[in-house]
């Protein structure tokens, strides 16, 4: 990117936050952002750390929220929201109430009341407001889309998406409950499993086919037992526009898996397999079913191959901070031209998948067919 980096200030993710650091790394990756100020934590102790680990100025950190917009009064461009999910409607607002780009970790909230409240202050279409979807970062994510979306595996009639994970069973086992952040063991309208992991399925359907959910059945279990009732293991079928279904499974009890996440898409003349821990192969399937790997320099590749993804050498596989950055520096895009872009997904659809979430909780409840509304 040729033009100097947008100016960013951060709220939460101090270095001891689980995402805080792969925000900072991804902004500065690609130069696209330079993190100016923040207010990283509300220990004093931890938020002073977190500006010397992030090379911010001490005159720039600041103790909440209203001091840190007053203070950067036209001295920045972005502020990015990494703190829990209780403090997103408010946070987000404020910094939309201050005339700048709110970029936030999903999700973006927790309700459909908070979705419409949110939506009062900006379009769903807004250049203003993102979401980080890491994942439709990877660039194998990227050829994939590229490759549905013309035609190469004909009419896509299912996608199986899953995204496994063992921590909160893990944790109960060993002990150590009391080390899960105690936002996470409580379930409001959407149970908090679903904003975590369900967020980043839907962006990935929502990324690849652009197609619109309709109905859910769904099943959700509290397995683990790290709080009372938490739901904590979720299957559901998703019934999409052109008859396409999606098959999501995921949770936090399932034993050796940190990140299983997985994503198939099948169509009437061949299929796509990606698996995030083996993030730059896709395994492609043919009319005739013959299997074959692409990876990023594979000769029939059209986004993989692309220079800004190609950081390093092939064999030196890019991952998780790379998706991140890749996002990052798609969101300076569309902040600079003050539009979206092909790659970052509207705060619109951030707000489908909480829709879509409080949907599979109804269809739980009830063990019926949900419409979508």
């Amino acid at each position: 990117m040729m033009n100097p980096p947008l100016r960013a200030a951060m709220i939460g993710g101090g270095i001891n936050s689980a995402v805080g650091r792969s925000h900072e790394i991804a902004l500065r990756l690609d130069n696209a952002f330079e993190l100016v100020a923040g207010c990283f934590s509300r220990s004093g102790k931890t938020n002073q750390l977190s500006a010397e680990i992030y090379r911010v100025e001490s005159g720039r950190v600041y103790d909440n929220v209203e001091s840190l917009l007053k203070g950067e009064q036209g001295r920045l461009d972005v502020v990015v929201i990494a703190t829990p999910i209780t403090e997103h409607l408010s946070q987000i607002g404020a910094v939309l109430d201050a005339g700048l780009v709110a970029i936030c970790d999903k999700p973006l909230v927790s309700s459909r009341s908070e979705c419409d409240a949110l939506f009062t202050k900006t379009l769903s279409s807004s250049a203003r407001l993102f979401s980080i979807f890491n994942y439709t970062g990877y660039q194998a994510v990227r050829e994939i889309k590229h490759r549905v979306s013309s035609g190469e595996i004909g009419k896509v009639f299912k996608v199986m998406a899953e995204m496994p994970q063992d921590s909160y069973l893990r944790l109960k086992n060993l002990d150590k409950v009391n080390s899960i952040q105690s936002w996470r063991l409580k379930d409001g309208e959407v149970p908090c499993l679903s904003l975590d992991l369900f967020a980043h399925i839907h962006s990935l359907m929502n990324f690849i086919t652009g197609l619109k959910p309709l109905a859910v059945t769904a099943n959700s279990r509290s397995i683990s037992g790290v709080s009372d009732g938490l739901i904590d293991d979720v299957d559901a079928l998703i019934e999409y526009e052109n008859g396409v279904l999606l098959n999501a499974w995921y949770g936090k009890v399932a034993l050796g898996y940190r990140n299983g996440l997985k994503i198939r898409v099948l169509g009437t003349l061949g299929s796509f397999e990606w698996v995030q821990e083996i993030p730059e192969q896709i395994v492609y399937a043919n009319a005739i079913g013959d299997r074959l790997i692409l990876d990023r320099i594979s000769s029939t590749s059209t986004v993989t191959s692309e220079q800004r993804y190609n950081r390093f050498k092939a064999g030196h596989p890019a991952g998780f901070i790379e998706a991140f950055a890749n996002y990052y520096f798609d969101i300076a895009r569309a902040v600079r031209n003050k539009k979206l872009n092909e790659y970052t997904l509207s705060a619109g659809v951030a707000a489908e998948g909480i829709l879509v979430s409080e949907a599979i909780q109804q269809a739980s409840l009830s063990g019926q067919r949900i419409q979508i509304t």
